[in-house]
């Protein structure tokens, strides 16, 4: 009797994740909405600190992009515009944010978001950064982006709530 063996090859499973960066369109048309253009002060790669970890996450903003989504500006006051529309939700899909320039803050959000993510340029410890905070009081910092990659690195684990 002859014993036969079998051998099983284990092929490495290797995730490959692929991120898929979306197809910016900047003559994309939504109704109520013109493309907009951001002020130059706010342009260029902005890195945030994590916590958590010792990366920073890359924000870019461009002429006419944020992050990789096209930039618009309301420009019908009529406009309501409701998240729970199902009509409104497939109108106003794709990688597209309004954005609102006022009293040197930048608002930025979803067409159909509640609520506004606000940048205001700084300087912490002497580095350049926008000071970003949500929701409705926009004196509240919630995270700072710096230009600089090594302070957001080295600034990663500071309460930024604290800055008044």
């Amino acid at each position: 009797m002859s014993k036969t063996s079998t051998k099983i090859e284990k092929h490495p499973s290797k995730k490959q994740s692929q991120n898929i960066t979306p197809k910016i369109d900047l003559h994309k048309k939504y109704k109520g909405f013109k493309l907009t253009t951001i002020p130059e002060q706010y342009r260029g790669t902005w890195y945030r600190g994590d916590p958590y970890s010792k990366k920073a996450t890359k924000l870019v903003i461009t002429t006419h992009t944020f992050n990789g989504s096209v930039t618009y500006q309301k420009i019908d006051h009529n406009l309501k515009l409701d998240h729970n529309s199902e009509k409104q939700n497939k109108e106003y899909a794709g990688n597209a944010v309004m954005i609102t320039t006022d009293n040197n803050f930048l608002k930025e959000r979803g067409f159909l978001d509640t609520v506004d993510m606000v940048y205001k340029l700084g300087k912490f410890k002497g580095e350049d950064c926008l000071l970003m905070s949500y929701g409705t009081n926009p004196k509240a910092i919630n995270g700072v982006a710096f230009k600089d990659k090594q302070a957001a690195l080295k600034y990663r684990k500071y309460d930024f709530s604290k800055i008044k």
